[in-house]
């Protein structure tokens, strides 16, 4: 059974709704797993009452929970000391909210680099910084039992050295941290790579991917539309998804309430149409087939 579930930005984009707000809509519309995510004002407004009714409700309903830290007005990877430990200590007063929440997982940005102020010499000393700062919010993590997701970031500017937006330094992240690293796969911005979606979950290892967002684009930048308004091609992914039995939830994480439903929508029916679909008895395990990139 796929796991549908959404990051709840679009319902915080443009009002303020709170918590029991936002659980209402999930249970109505039937998600399975919801991502909070942990910015301005949703943080602010929560309470240690709303924390403990709001866990309470998801495992009375066997609702999934998961927390997407804060990474607007900070960088894991600014080269100011003191700007970087206060983005830090931000991100691990997340995950003590993660703890209270229930979440089992939560996805960070591992940071970046403006390449208009730092020339490309910097980029490795950025990368030793970002490291350094997920070290630290690991720690925290694998102290409440919670699992770290790297997420992968987009290559849509070349203004910017994003320090994960590669399967390969995905990979270095992991295997230098340990086993408590996982990752969130944004198909959204896999599609600025040189792989599509398919190819990059099988160069992360789907075994590592423990939850993946959804939304679309028209290949050039992010725009967080609806799933079927832009140009990626979810039906190859769910193709994939299904005939390879992966199992990582699939998320909604787009710009409104009408384009979470609409992806909704989207995406059960490519799940029904390739269900109602004998599959080919020759068909050649993905992981076996070589990649097109």
């Amino acid at each position: 059974m796929v796991k549908i579930g959404i990051n709840t930005s679009c319902l915080q984009k443009h009002n303020r709704p709170g918590i029991r707000d936002i659980l209402a809509f999930a249970f109505d519309n039937s998600f399975q797993l919801i991502e909070f995510r942990d910015e301005y004002p949703f943080a602010e407004d929560l309470t240690g009452e709303d924390i403990q009714w709001a866990r309470e409700q998801m495992e009375e309903r066997g609702i999934g929970c998961s927390v997407h830290l804060p990474f607007y007005d900070l960088d894991l990877s600014a080269f100011r000391h003191a700007l970087r430990m206060a983005a830090v200590h931000s991100v691990i007063k997340s995950v003590e909210a993660a703890a209270e929440l229930g979440a089992g997982t939560v996805t960070v940005h591992g940071g970046s680099m403006k390449r208009n102020y730092y020339s490309a010499e910097w980029e490795e000393t950025a990368e030793e910084l970002s490291l350094d700062s997920l070290a630290r919010i690991n720690r925290e993590c694998k102290e409440r039992g919670i699992k770290l997701l790297i997420e992968n970031l987009n290559l849509f500017s070349d203004r910017v050295h994003r320090v994960h937006a590669l399967p390969a330094k995905l990979l270095e992240t992991k295997a230098k941290l340990g086993d408590n690293i996982g990752f969130t796969l944004d198909i959204a911005h896999a599609v600025s790579t040189p792989l599509n979606p398919v190819e990059y979950a099988l160069a992360l290892g789907p075994e590592n991917i423990k939850l993946a967002h959804l939304n679309d684009n028209n290949l050039k930048a992010d725009q967080h539309l609806g799933l079927g308004m832009g140009r990626i091609d979810y039906r190859s992914f769910m193709k994939a998804y299904l005939e390879e039995k992966w199992d990582f939830p699939l998320l909604f994480e787009t710009k409104t309430v009408e384009y979470a439903l609409m992806s909704k929508a989207y995406l059960e029916k490519l799940i029904k149409d390739r269900k109602s679909t004998r599959l080919n008895s020759s068909h050649i395990p993905l992981s076996r087939m070589p990649s097109s990139a």
